[in-house]
């Protein structure tokens, strides 16, 4: 339960990161992630589902102020790939933003760690 709610504040964060921010708070706020939690716990693929669950989360609440069907489209024609693959790439993005940064940063924790425990 307490992993679900820590996931859940995951995909606030990079929603309200996205929504006042814009794009590069997701690898800032996955990091962040990655620095509290343990290397080897899922890290990364957890940012990741989070942040493509937070940009779902975000094109949904934009497709009932506009047509976002129809601008996936034509931006989707613009790189010749169909509407519904242009909305999966941009699921992708902030994916792989969250989980590469996360693990990161959760790696250079690990490392930190060893590294002073083999000091002292």
């Amino acid at each position: 339960m307490k992993a679900l709610v820590s996931w859940l504040a995951l995909v606030v964060a990079i929603a309200l990161g996205t929504a006042l921010l814009g794009w590069w708070s997701v690898p800032v706020v996955g990091a962040l992630w990655g620095l509290a939690k343990q290397a080897g716990k899922g890290t990364w693929w957890r940012a990741a589902l989070a942040g493509s669950g937070a940009w779902a989360l975000l094109l949904l609440f934009t497709s009932t102020q506009g047509p976002v069907g129809a601008l996936a489209d034509k931006v989707g024609a613009v790189f010749a790939i169909p509407g519904f693959a242009f909305v999966v790439l941009t699921l992708l993005f902030p994916a792989a933003l969250a989980g590469s940064a996360a693990e990161f940063a959760s790696t250079l924790r690990r490392a930190w760690v060893t590294r002073r425990s083999q000091a002292a």
